[in-house]
Order: structure tokens, then sequence, then C-alpha cells
């Protein structure tokens, strides 16, 4: 029987209880942090640079453990069962969370219950963007253009039911509007035939499209963000094209086994804190278009939710399902 997420599971987390002592003594072992992609990756490059900082904050090694496979839901898998005292830990794109529950039919895990957030650790922002022989200038062009034509416009994924994928069908509904999706197997695949104009449009995170548009072989039409992207100050954000309530990054954060007691959960958060607030740190990722954002485990607890139930909704109207 097809698993089905507990959606409200996260309003229900240790972490909203009374705040807990510290444990002294913790961490006394090394620690696993798992990552469900392979070495070289986003994901992977995030891992390290936190793991590496968290290492000097908590006096233990904090060991990289690369499980890739669909789509992170291994490495998913591998922490929710894992022990919960606090020493295997998951780095997770947000889709392995906000989006995967409700795209893969066979999840032996909830991680929206079996997972619990100990902090946000980076973002970066979401650019629309089309080839630059695509008949629109703006944002509202572009809008003109899809329903002058519905349905036959074709534009890029990094796969289906992937962060990207779903977040420009949740474009086409809160627009009235309609392409047709040509799905890759991630943004490496997919970049080279946007830019070929083969297929004109892509909603990409801004790191990876900023030099195409800088160039101009792209151009980008709206950021989904509530702040311009420092690498493309002249493209406006979602509200400034009349787009409200249309922010949404492609974020990473640093998870835990659910049971984990939540007083180390606290010193992991204080720890991975300290780690991506490292000066050093935040200015090598920003060279590479990506923000460090620490949460407290609350706020990332609810954002975790908050996406959840939005991204669940069009994923079961648009019927979209994993590769």
């Amino acid at each position: 029987m097809p698993f089905r997420p507990a959606r409200r599971a996260l309003l229900a987390s240790p972490l909203l209880a009374a705040p807990a002592l510290a444990q002294p003594g913790f961490p006394d072992r090394p620690l696993r942090m798992v990552v469900g992609f392979p070495p070289g990756g986003l994901t992977d490059i995030v891992a390290r640079a936190t793991a590496e900082g968290m290492s000097a904050a908590l006096g233990q090694p904090v060991v990289v453990e690369n499980r890739p496979g669909a789509a992170g839901n291994l490495a998913t898998e591998q922490v929710a069962r894992a022990a919960p005292d606090g020493l295997t830990l998951l780095m997770a794109y947000c889709g392995q969370v906000t989006i995967n529950p409700f795209t893969y039919g066979n999840m032996a895990v909830d991680p929206l219950r079996d997972l619990v957030g100990i902090t946000r650790a980076v973002r970066t922002s979401i650019a629309l963007v089309v080839h630059p022989d695509f008949p629109a200038r703006d944002f509202q062009g572009f809008l003109a253009e899809l329903r002058r034509q519905p349905g036959r416009v074709n534009y890029a994924t990094a796969g289906s039911g992937s962060l990207l994928h779903v977040v420009a069908e949740l474009l086409q509904r809160r627009t009235g509007t309609q392409m047709t999706s040509v799905h890759f197997r991630g943004s490496a695949a997919a970049i080279p035939e946007v830019l070929a104009g083969r297929v004109p449009v892509i909603v990409d995170p801004v790191p990876t499209i900023a030099p195409h548009v800088q160039a101009g072989r792209l151009r980008a039409l709206m950021v989904a963000a509530e702040a311009r992207a420092p690498q493309l100050p002249d493209v406006p954000t979602a509200t400034e094209v009349g787009l409200a309530d249309f922010a949404f990054d492609n974020w990473f954060g640093l998870l835990a086994p659910a049971a984990t007691p939540a007083a180390r959960i606290e010193r992991l958060n204080e720890a991975a804190t300290a780690a991506l607030r490292q000066p050093a740190l935040v200015e090598r990722l920003a060279g590479q278009g990506i923000q460090t954002a620490p949460t407290t485990p609350a706020e990332v607890q609810r954002l975790f939710a908050s996406e959840a139930r939005i991204f669940a909704e069009v994923i079961r109207a648009a019927n979209i399902r994993a590769d």
C-alpha cells in the first residue's frame, strides 16, 4: 500500500516542548553527516563546509558520508532510522522533505514525521529565465505570450518532481497560464538546451544561470524571492512584477532523527549556527551565489511545514510524479 505522509507531524515536534537543559559531555564521539547526492554537488559542498565548522565548535569530527540515490531518499531513510542520539545527521536539499513524500509512492519513512529540523543552512534564489530569442522582454510580456499560445511553450526542468519543476507548475497555476514541461536529469543537462533555444524557458537557481544572464546568453525576467538577487540586481522580484507571496528558495537544511533529545538539537543548532556565521565561510559561499541563512530549530520546522503544505497541493493537482 503506498505510503501516505502525515503532514501534521511537524506540528507535534518535540522541539515545540519546553526548552531543554544543556547536556554536558555531548558529543563524546564523532558525528556523521549524511548527504543524499554524490560528492561535488551543491548539497555536498554545503555539508562539507558546515561540517568543518561544526567540528571545531563541537570538539569532535563531523564526517560527511555520501549516500546517493532516489533523489536523496536513501539518505533520508538512513538517517530517519538511525539511533536518535544526535550523532547521525542529514544535510538535505529542501525537496527531500517538502516534495519527495508526495511524488514518491513507496517511501519507507515519512521525513515530515521521522526527522526533526536543526537549522536551515543556506539558500539560493530561483529565477525565471528565457532564451534571448523568446518574444517577451519582461514578465508581463512573458505571461501575454503564454496566454497567446497556451500549452505550446516548452520549459525545461531538472527532473520530474524536482523543486524547480514544482515551482514552475505553481507559477502557472498562480498566473492562469500553461506550458509544457521537458524533463532533464538535472540543471546541468537542461541548461545547454535552453542556451541553444531548443527549450526556451527554465526556472533555475540564480548561481547556475547568473553567468549566462550576465553574458547576454539568457534573459532573466523575475526572481522568486523577497529581495533582489545580488548577482542579478536589475531583475525584479515576484512581488515587483505583481506576483504576491511567491518566494521560494532552493535551500538546504540540517536534520536529525525525530526522537533526538531537544537539548542535543539545541547544541547542534548552536554549533551549526556558529559554523555558518564564520566570515570566511560566508564570503566563500557568497562568491558562489550561496547565502548562509541559519535559523532556530522551530523556525526551520515551520518552514518545512509551510512549504510541504503548498507543494503537496500543487503536486496533487498537477499529478506530478518523480522519475
